[in-house]
Protein backbone atom coordinates (compact mmCIF):
# COMPACT_ATOMS: atom_id res chain seq x y z
CA UNK A 1 0.00 0.00 0.00
CA UNK A 2 1.42 3.35 -0.99
CA UNK A 3 -0.58 5.00 1.77
CA UNK A 4 1.14 2.88 4.40
CA UNK A 5 4.49 4.52 3.68
CA UNK A 6 5.61 7.70 5.44
CA UNK A 7 4.01 10.65 3.67
CA UNK A 8 6.27 13.47 2.57
CA UNK A 9 5.36 16.77 4.15
CA UNK A 10 5.99 18.25 0.70
CA UNK A 11 3.27 20.42 -0.72
CA UNK A 12 -0.22 21.68 -0.38
CA UNK A 13 -2.22 24.07 -2.48
CA UNK A 14 -3.22 27.64 -1.71
CA UNK A 15 -5.95 28.86 -4.02
CA UNK A 16 -5.81 32.48 -5.07
CA UNK A 17 -8.99 33.66 -6.72
CA UNK A 18 -8.33 36.44 -9.17
CA UNK A 19 -11.02 38.38 -10.95
CA UNK A 20 -9.60 40.42 -13.79
CA UNK A 21 -11.73 43.45 -14.66
CA UNK A 22 -12.13 42.51 -18.30
CA UNK A 23 -13.15 38.98 -17.40
CA UNK A 24 -15.42 40.20 -14.66
CA UNK A 25 -17.57 41.80 -17.29
CA UNK A 26 -17.98 38.35 -18.82
CA UNK A 27 -18.52 36.75 -15.43
CA UNK A 28 -15.41 34.52 -15.64
CA UNK A 29 -13.56 33.35 -12.54
CA UNK A 30 -9.89 32.52 -12.90
CA UNK A 31 -8.39 30.13 -10.35
CA UNK A 32 -4.65 29.89 -9.91
CA UNK A 33 -2.94 27.26 -7.79
CA UNK A 34 0.35 27.93 -6.05
CA UNK A 35 2.35 25.30 -4.15
CA UNK A 36 3.29 25.57 -0.49
CA UNK A 37 4.80 23.20 2.03
CA UNK A 38 2.49 21.22 4.27
CA UNK A 39 4.85 21.87 7.17
CA UNK A 40 3.92 25.55 6.94
CA UNK A 41 0.19 24.93 6.68
CA UNK A 42 -1.97 24.95 9.81
CA UNK A 43 -3.71 21.76 10.83
CA UNK A 44 -7.39 21.76 10.01
CA UNK A 45 -10.41 19.69 10.90
CA UNK A 46 -10.47 18.16 7.41
CA UNK A 47 -10.60 14.37 7.57
CA UNK A 48 -7.98 12.38 5.66
CA UNK A 49 -9.43 10.61 2.61
CA UNK A 50 -8.71 6.96 1.74
CA UNK A 51 -9.61 5.55 -1.68
CA UNK A 52 -10.20 1.79 -2.10
CA UNK A 53 -9.95 0.61 -5.72
CA UNK A 54 -11.90 -2.14 -7.43
CA UNK A 55 -11.16 -5.33 -9.36
CA UNK A 56 -7.91 -5.10 -11.35
CA UNK A 57 -7.52 -1.60 -9.96
CA UNK A 58 -4.73 0.43 -8.42
CA UNK A 59 -3.99 4.03 -7.51
CA UNK A 60 -4.42 4.91 -11.20
CA UNK A 61 -8.15 5.26 -10.58
CA UNK A 62 -7.39 7.79 -7.80
CA UNK A 63 -4.89 10.05 -9.59
CA UNK A 64 -7.31 12.59 -11.06
CA UNK A 65 -9.53 12.88 -7.99
CA UNK A 66 -6.50 13.21 -5.71
CA UNK A 67 -5.29 16.12 -7.85
CA UNK A 68 -8.75 17.70 -7.71
CA UNK A 69 -8.69 17.42 -3.91
CA UNK A 70 -5.23 18.96 -3.99
CA UNK A 71 -6.54 21.73 -6.25
CA UNK A 72 -9.07 22.48 -3.49
CA UNK A 73 -6.50 22.72 -0.71
CA UNK A 74 -5.98 19.14 0.53
CA UNK A 75 -2.41 18.31 1.49
CA UNK A 76 -0.45 15.18 0.59
CA UNK A 77 -0.83 13.82 4.12
CA UNK A 78 -4.62 13.98 3.77
CA UNK A 79 -4.86 11.76 0.65
CA UNK A 80 -4.27 7.99 0.61
CA UNK A 81 -5.03 4.89 -1.41
CA UNK A 82 -5.48 1.31 -0.22
CA UNK A 83 -4.05 -1.12 -2.78
CA UNK A 84 -4.51 -4.87 -2.52
CA UNK A 85 -4.19 -8.03 -4.59
CA UNK A 86 -7.32 -8.49 -6.71
CA UNK A 87 -6.12 -11.78 -8.16
CA UNK A 88 -7.27 -13.30 -4.84
CA UNK A 89 -11.00 -14.07 -4.83
CA UNK A 90 -11.58 -13.49 -1.11
CA UNK A 91 -11.42 -10.13 0.68
CA UNK A 92 -9.90 -10.99 4.06
CA UNK A 93 -6.48 -9.63 3.12
CA UNK A 94 -7.98 -6.44 1.71
CA UNK A 95 -10.11 -5.83 4.82
CA UNK A 96 -7.13 -6.39 7.13
CA UNK A 97 -5.01 -4.06 5.03
CA UNK A 98 -7.65 -1.35 5.12
CA UNK A 99 -7.89 -1.63 8.89
CA UNK A 100 -4.11 -1.27 9.20
CA UNK A 101 -4.09 1.74 6.86
CA UNK A 102 -6.88 3.52 8.75
CA UNK A 103 -4.95 3.03 12.00
CA UNK A 104 -1.75 4.32 10.38
CA UNK A 105 -3.43 7.38 8.88
CA UNK A 106 -5.17 8.30 12.13
CA UNK A 107 -1.93 7.97 14.06
CA UNK A 108 0.05 9.96 11.52
CA UNK A 109 -2.42 12.82 11.12
CA UNK A 110 -3.95 12.93 14.59
CA UNK A 111 -7.40 12.70 13.01
CA UNK A 112 -10.11 10.99 15.03
CA UNK A 113 -11.87 9.84 11.86
CA UNK A 114 -11.21 9.34 8.16
CA UNK A 115 -13.41 9.54 5.07
CA UNK A 116 -13.48 6.45 2.83
CA UNK A 117 -14.20 6.30 -0.90
CA UNK A 118 -14.57 2.86 -2.47
CA UNK A 119 -15.14 1.77 -6.06
CA UNK A 120 -16.60 -1.45 -7.49
CA UNK A 121 -15.09 -4.46 -5.65
CA UNK A 122 -13.66 -1.96 -3.18
CA UNK A 123 -17.23 -1.32 -1.98
CA UNK A 124 -17.45 -4.98 -1.00
CA UNK A 125 -14.29 -4.52 1.04
CA UNK A 126 -15.60 -1.30 2.57
CA UNK A 127 -19.00 -2.74 3.51
CA UNK A 128 -17.31 -5.66 5.30
CA UNK A 129 -14.92 -3.28 7.03
CA UNK A 130 -17.73 -0.99 8.20
CA UNK A 131 -19.79 -3.92 9.48
CA UNK A 132 -17.67 -3.90 12.65
CA UNK A 133 -18.93 -1.07 14.90
CA UNK A 134 -15.49 -0.21 16.29
CA UNK A 135 -14.18 0.28 12.76
CA UNK A 136 -17.25 2.19 11.58
CA UNK A 137 -16.79 4.62 14.48
CA UNK A 138 -13.47 5.67 12.95
CA UNK A 139 -15.10 6.67 9.65
CA UNK A 140 -16.88 10.02 9.39
CA UNK A 141 -18.36 9.62 5.89
CA UNK A 142 -18.39 6.93 3.23
CA UNK A 143 -18.70 7.21 -0.57
CA UNK A 144 -19.91 4.10 -2.45
CA UNK A 145 -18.88 4.33 -6.12
CA UNK A 146 -20.86 2.05 -8.44
CA UNK A 147 -20.61 -1.05 -6.31
CA UNK A 148 -22.65 -2.82 -3.67
CA UNK A 149 -26.25 -1.99 -2.97
CA UNK A 150 -27.66 -2.16 0.56
CA UNK A 151 -30.84 -1.55 2.51
CA UNK A 152 -29.08 0.94 4.80
CA UNK A 153 -25.79 2.85 5.00
CA UNK A 154 -23.04 0.36 5.91
CA UNK A 155 -22.17 0.54 9.59
CA UNK A 156 -24.61 3.43 9.97
CA UNK A 157 -21.96 5.77 8.50
CA UNK A 158 -23.39 8.70 6.48
CA UNK A 159 -23.14 7.54 2.87
CA UNK A 160 -23.11 8.98 -0.63
CA UNK A 161 -23.72 6.42 -3.41
CA UNK A 162 -22.90 7.27 -7.03
CA UNK A 163 -24.21 4.98 -9.77
CA UNK A 164 -23.15 4.72 -13.41
CA UNK A 165 -24.88 3.44 -16.54
CA UNK A 166 -23.84 -0.05 -15.42
CA UNK A 167 -26.20 0.14 -12.42
CA UNK A 168 -28.97 2.55 -13.44
CA UNK A 169 -31.20 1.40 -10.57
CA UNK A 170 -28.51 1.13 -7.91
CA UNK A 171 -29.42 2.32 -4.44
CA UNK A 172 -28.41 2.30 -0.79
CA UNK A 173 -31.32 2.92 1.54
CA UNK A 174 -30.96 6.04 3.66
CA UNK A 175 -27.97 7.26 1.62
CA UNK A 176 -27.63 10.19 -0.75
CA UNK A 177 -28.01 8.40 -4.11
CA UNK A 178 -26.75 10.11 -7.28
CA UNK A 179 -27.20 8.58 -10.74
CA UNK A 180 -24.90 9.45 -13.64
CA UNK A 181 -26.59 7.66 -16.58
CA UNK A 182 -23.94 8.67 -19.14
CA UNK A 183 -20.94 7.64 -17.04
CA UNK A 184 -19.02 4.42 -17.42
CA UNK A 185 -18.27 2.18 -14.47
CA UNK A 186 -14.79 3.59 -13.84
CA UNK A 187 -15.76 7.07 -15.00
CA UNK A 188 -18.17 7.22 -12.06
CA UNK A 189 -15.10 7.20 -9.81
CA UNK A 190 -12.79 9.43 -11.83
CA UNK A 191 -14.90 12.18 -13.41
CA UNK A 192 -15.12 15.85 -12.51
CA UNK A 193 -18.88 15.48 -12.12
CA UNK A 194 -18.42 12.78 -9.49
CA UNK A 195 -15.80 14.85 -7.72
CA UNK A 196 -18.28 17.71 -7.35
CA UNK A 197 -20.76 15.39 -5.62
CA UNK A 198 -18.06 13.78 -3.47
CA UNK A 199 -16.53 17.03 -2.28
CA UNK A 200 -19.89 18.60 -1.47
CA UNK A 201 -20.89 15.51 0.52
CA UNK A 202 -17.64 15.38 2.50
CA UNK A 203 -17.31 19.12 3.12
CA UNK A 204 -20.89 20.39 3.10
CA UNK A 205 -20.21 22.90 0.30
CA UNK A 206 -19.34 22.88 -3.37
CA UNK A 207 -15.65 22.76 -4.33
CA UNK A 208 -13.96 25.90 -5.57
CA UNK A 209 -13.16 24.00 -8.74
CA UNK A 210 -13.74 20.56 -10.25
CA UNK A 211 -10.74 20.97 -12.56
CA UNK A 212 -7.20 19.76 -12.08
CA UNK A 213 -5.45 23.11 -11.72
CA UNK A 214 -1.94 23.38 -13.13
CA UNK A 215 0.91 24.33 -10.82
CA UNK A 216 3.92 26.37 -11.78
CA UNK A 217 5.84 24.04 -14.14
CA UNK A 218 8.97 24.28 -11.99
CA UNK A 219 7.05 23.20 -8.85
CA UNK A 220 5.78 19.85 -10.10
CA UNK A 221 6.93 16.58 -8.51
CA UNK A 222 5.95 12.97 -9.13
CA UNK A 223 6.09 9.90 -6.90
CA UNK A 224 4.62 6.44 -7.04
CA UNK A 225 5.31 2.73 -7.33
CA UNK A 226 6.37 0.14 -9.88
CA UNK A 227 4.05 -2.85 -9.48
CA UNK A 228 3.13 -6.26 -10.76
CA UNK A 229 -0.46 -6.00 -11.88
CA UNK A 230 -3.11 -6.87 -10.64
CA UNK A 231 -1.31 -8.20 -7.57
CA UNK A 232 -0.11 -4.68 -6.68
CA UNK A 233 3.16 -6.08 -5.37
CA UNK A 234 6.32 -4.02 -5.67
CA UNK A 235 9.00 -4.32 -8.36
CA UNK A 236 12.66 -3.56 -7.71
CA UNK A 237 14.90 -2.13 -10.39
CA UNK A 238 16.52 0.99 -11.79
CA UNK A 239 14.20 3.81 -12.75
CA UNK A 240 15.32 6.29 -15.39
CA UNK A 241 13.34 9.49 -15.97
CA UNK A 242 13.95 10.96 -19.42
CA UNK A 243 12.69 14.26 -20.78
CA UNK A 244 11.53 13.87 -24.37
CA UNK A 245 11.17 15.68 -27.63
CA UNK A 246 7.35 15.88 -27.68
CA UNK A 247 7.21 15.69 -31.48
CA UNK A 248 9.14 12.42 -31.78
CA UNK A 249 9.19 10.83 -28.33
CA UNK A 250 12.99 10.64 -28.61
CA UNK A 251 15.04 11.19 -25.48
CA UNK A 252 16.34 14.73 -25.11
CA UNK A 253 20.00 14.67 -24.16
CA UNK A 254 22.45 11.88 -23.48
CA UNK A 255 21.58 11.39 -19.81
CA UNK A 256 18.29 10.93 -17.95
CA UNK A 257 17.02 13.68 -15.68
CA UNK A 258 16.80 11.22 -12.77
CA UNK A 259 18.20 7.77 -12.08
CA UNK A 260 16.95 6.13 -8.89
CA UNK A 261 17.11 2.68 -7.37
CA UNK A 262 13.65 1.27 -6.72
CA UNK A 263 13.42 -1.13 -3.78
CA UNK A 264 11.28 -4.21 -3.24
CA UNK A 265 8.22 -2.10 -2.41
CA UNK A 266 8.43 -0.45 -5.83
CA UNK A 267 8.30 3.06 -4.36
CA UNK A 268 10.04 6.02 -5.94
CA UNK A 269 10.05 9.80 -5.59
CA UNK A 270 9.32 12.53 -5.12
CA UNK A 271 11.16 13.54 -8.28
CA UNK A 272 11.10 17.00 -9.83
CA UNK A 273 9.78 17.28 -13.39
CA UNK A 274 8.73 20.19 -15.55
CA UNK A 275 4.96 20.52 -15.69
CA UNK A 276 5.01 21.32 -19.40
CA UNK A 277 7.44 18.59 -20.39
CA UNK A 278 6.87 15.15 -21.90
CA UNK A 279 8.53 12.29 -20.03
CA UNK A 280 9.45 8.64 -20.30
CA UNK A 281 9.87 6.55 -17.16
CA UNK A 282 11.95 3.47 -17.97
CA UNK A 283 12.11 0.56 -15.52
CA UNK A 284 15.26 -1.49 -16.07
CA UNK A 285 15.57 -4.93 -14.47
CA UNK A 286 18.34 -7.45 -14.95
CA UNK A 287 17.38 -10.20 -17.39
CA UNK A 288 13.98 -8.64 -18.17
CA UNK A 289 12.60 -6.54 -20.99
CA UNK A 290 12.85 -2.83 -20.33
CA UNK A 291 9.46 -1.34 -19.47
CA UNK A 292 8.91 2.12 -21.01
CA UNK A 293 6.07 4.34 -19.75
CA UNK A 294 4.95 7.51 -21.54
CA UNK A 295 2.60 10.22 -20.27
CA UNK A 296 0.92 13.45 -21.12
CA UNK A 297 2.62 16.36 -19.29
CA UNK A 298 2.35 16.28 -15.51
CA UNK A 299 0.65 19.65 -15.11
CA UNK A 300 0.22 19.09 -11.37
CA UNK A 301 2.19 17.15 -8.75
CA UNK A 302 1.15 13.52 -8.61
CA UNK A 303 2.26 11.05 -5.95
CA UNK A 304 0.07 8.21 -7.18
CA UNK A 305 1.92 7.43 -10.42
CA UNK A 306 1.81 3.70 -11.15
CA UNK A 307 4.12 1.76 -13.44
CA UNK A 308 2.15 -1.45 -13.98
CA UNK A 309 3.92 -4.55 -15.31
CA UNK A 310 2.34 -7.88 -16.12
CA UNK A 311 3.98 -10.68 -14.07
CA UNK A 312 5.25 -13.95 -15.58
CA UNK A 313 2.21 -15.98 -16.53
CA UNK A 314 0.12 -12.82 -16.68
CA UNK A 315 -2.02 -11.39 -19.42
CA UNK A 316 0.94 -9.94 -21.33
CA UNK A 317 2.15 -13.46 -22.12
CA UNK A 318 -0.61 -13.53 -24.75
CA UNK A 319 1.08 -10.70 -26.68
CA UNK A 320 3.16 -11.89 -29.61
CA UNK A 321 6.60 -10.30 -29.37
CA UNK A 322 9.26 -10.19 -32.07
CA UNK A 323 12.14 -7.94 -33.14
CA UNK A 324 10.32 -6.63 -36.21
CA UNK A 325 7.38 -4.90 -34.55
CA UNK A 326 6.47 -2.62 -31.65
CA UNK A 327 3.75 -3.61 -29.16
CA UNK A 328 1.84 -0.95 -27.23
CA UNK A 329 -0.42 -0.86 -24.19
CA UNK A 330 -2.70 2.19 -24.09
CA UNK A 331 -4.47 2.95 -20.82
CA UNK A 332 -7.00 5.54 -19.65
CA UNK A 333 -9.09 5.60 -16.45
CA UNK A 334 -12.16 6.53 -18.47
CA UNK A 335 -13.79 3.93 -20.68
CA UNK A 336 -12.87 3.82 -24.37
CA UNK A 337 -16.10 3.73 -26.42
CA UNK A 338 -16.54 3.48 -30.17
CA UNK A 339 -20.13 2.39 -30.78
CA UNK A 340 -21.59 5.60 -32.16
CA UNK A 341 -20.59 8.84 -33.84
CA UNK A 342 -19.00 11.24 -31.39
CA UNK A 343 -17.43 8.49 -29.28
CA UNK A 344 -13.69 8.20 -28.62
CA UNK A 345 -11.11 7.97 -31.39
CA UNK A 346 -7.62 6.55 -31.03
CA UNK A 347 -5.21 6.78 -33.95
CA UNK A 348 -1.95 4.86 -33.79
CA UNK A 349 0.55 5.48 -36.56
CA UNK A 350 -2.31 6.89 -38.62
CA UNK A 351 -4.67 3.92 -38.12
CA UNK A 352 -7.98 4.22 -36.25
CA UNK A 353 -7.94 1.30 -33.83
CA UNK A 354 -11.23 1.78 -31.98
CA UNK A 355 -14.47 0.39 -33.36
CA UNK A 356 -17.64 -1.26 -32.09
CA UNK A 357 -15.99 -4.70 -32.13
CA UNK A 358 -12.82 -3.71 -30.31
CA UNK A 359 -14.18 -1.28 -27.72
CA UNK A 360 -17.97 -1.51 -27.33
CA UNK A 361 -19.61 0.51 -24.58
CA UNK A 362 -20.79 -2.57 -22.71
CA UNK A 363 -17.25 -3.93 -22.27
CA UNK A 364 -16.12 -0.89 -20.26
CA UNK A 365 -12.63 -0.92 -21.84
CA UNK A 366 -9.79 0.77 -19.94
CA UNK A 367 -6.73 -0.89 -21.48
CA UNK A 368 -5.97 -1.63 -25.14
CA UNK A 369 -3.14 -3.96 -26.23
CA UNK A 370 -1.84 -3.32 -29.75
CA UNK A 371 0.50 -5.85 -31.36
CA UNK A 372 1.17 -7.78 -34.55
CA UNK A 373 -0.65 -11.09 -34.08
CA UNK A 374 1.57 -13.89 -35.37
CA UNK A 375 4.30 -11.36 -36.23
CA UNK A 376 3.14 -11.61 -39.87
CA UNK A 377 3.32 -7.88 -40.71
CA UNK A 378 -0.42 -7.90 -41.50
CA UNK A 379 -2.98 -5.82 -39.58
CA UNK A 380 -6.55 -6.87 -38.74
CA UNK A 381 -8.45 -4.14 -36.90
CA UNK A 382 -11.98 -5.48 -37.23
CA UNK A 383 -12.12 -7.71 -34.16
CA UNK A 384 -10.85 -7.93 -30.60
CA UNK A 385 -8.15 -10.54 -30.17
CA UNK A 386 -8.54 -13.48 -27.78
CA UNK A 387 -8.06 -13.95 -24.87
CA UNK A 388 -8.34 -10.18 -24.29
CA UNK A 389 -11.90 -10.16 -25.64
CA UNK A 390 -12.91 -12.14 -22.52
CA UNK A 391 -10.94 -10.25 -19.86
CA UNK A 392 -12.84 -7.50 -18.01
CA UNK A 393 -11.83 -3.93 -18.93
CA UNK A 394 -9.25 -5.09 -21.52
CA UNK A 395 -9.17 -5.52 -25.28
CA UNK A 396 -6.59 -6.02 -28.03
CA UNK A 397 -6.21 -5.42 -31.75
CA UNK A 398 -3.85 -6.66 -34.47
CA UNK A 399 -1.77 -3.76 -35.81
CA UNK A 400 1.65 -4.08 -37.36
CA UNK A 401 3.95 -1.27 -36.20
CA UNK A 402 7.44 -1.69 -37.70
CA UNK A 403 10.22 -1.52 -35.12
CA UNK A 404 13.82 -0.37 -35.29
CA UNK A 405 16.61 -2.00 -33.28
CA UNK A 406 17.74 1.42 -31.99
CA UNK A 407 14.17 2.80 -31.81
CA UNK A 408 14.95 5.61 -34.22
CA UNK A 409 11.40 5.80 -35.58
CA UNK A 410 8.34 7.53 -34.13
CA UNK A 411 4.84 6.20 -33.49
CA UNK A 412 2.31 9.00 -32.88
CA UNK A 413 -0.64 7.97 -30.70
CA UNK A 414 -3.52 10.47 -30.73
CA UNK A 415 -6.72 10.33 -28.73
CA UNK A 416 -9.84 12.37 -29.34
CA UNK A 417 -11.87 12.09 -26.17
CA UNK A 418 -15.64 12.10 -26.41
CA UNK A 419 -17.38 15.16 -25.08
CA UNK A 420 -14.45 17.53 -25.61
CA UNK A 421 -15.46 19.10 -28.90
CA UNK A 422 -12.74 17.31 -30.84
CA UNK A 423 -9.71 18.18 -28.68
CA UNK A 424 -6.77 15.95 -29.58
CA UNK A 425 -3.92 14.81 -27.34
CA UNK A 426 -0.86 13.10 -28.81
CA UNK A 427 1.85 11.04 -27.15
CA UNK A 428 4.71 10.20 -29.51
CA UNK A 429 6.77 7.11 -28.67
CA UNK A 430 9.86 5.48 -30.21
CA UNK A 431 9.39 2.19 -32.11
CA UNK A 432 11.06 -0.12 -29.59
CA UNK A 433 11.27 -3.81 -30.66
CA UNK A 434 8.76 -5.84 -28.67
CA UNK A 435 11.08 -8.77 -28.03
CA UNK A 436 13.23 -6.61 -25.74
CA UNK A 437 10.94 -3.74 -24.70
CA UNK A 438 7.40 -3.11 -23.52
CA UNK A 439 5.78 0.26 -24.25
CA UNK A 440 2.88 1.66 -22.19
CA UNK A 441 1.06 4.95 -22.78
CA UNK A 442 -1.10 6.54 -20.11
CA UNK A 443 -3.60 9.16 -21.20
CA UNK A 444 -5.35 11.37 -18.66
CA UNK A 445 -9.03 10.64 -18.08
CA UNK A 446 -9.91 14.33 -18.43
CA UNK A 447 -9.21 17.00 -21.01
CA UNK A 448 -7.84 20.46 -20.37
CA UNK A 449 -10.89 22.38 -21.52
CA UNK A 450 -12.67 25.39 -20.01
CA UNK A 451 -15.41 24.41 -17.59
CA UNK A 452 -17.83 25.93 -15.16
CA UNK A 453 -15.80 24.39 -12.32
Amino acid sequence: MYGSQPARTGRTTLLAVLLAPALALAGALVLLAAPAHAANAPRTSVNPVIFVHGQEGSAQQWQSQAKRFSSNGYRDDQLYVHEYDTSVATDDHAIAGLEALVDTVRARTGAAQVDILAHSRGTRVAHAYLAVPERAAEVAKYVNLDGRTAAAPPGGVPTLAIWSSLQPNGSIGGAVNVHEPQAGHTESATSAESFGHIYAFLRGRAPLTTRVLPELPTSVEIAGRALYFPQNTGLAGRLEVWRLDPATGARAGLLPQHVVRVGADGAFGPLAVNGRGHYELALVRSGERTNHFYFEPFERSDRFVRLLVSPPGGVADSIDACPGHTALTVVRAREWRADTEGDDRLRIGGSDVLNAAVSPRLRQILGLFVFDKGCDAVSHLDAALPPFDRIPFLTATDLHLPADAQARGTIPVTQTMRGTGGIEETIAVPNWPSDRHTVSLLFKDYADIPSGG
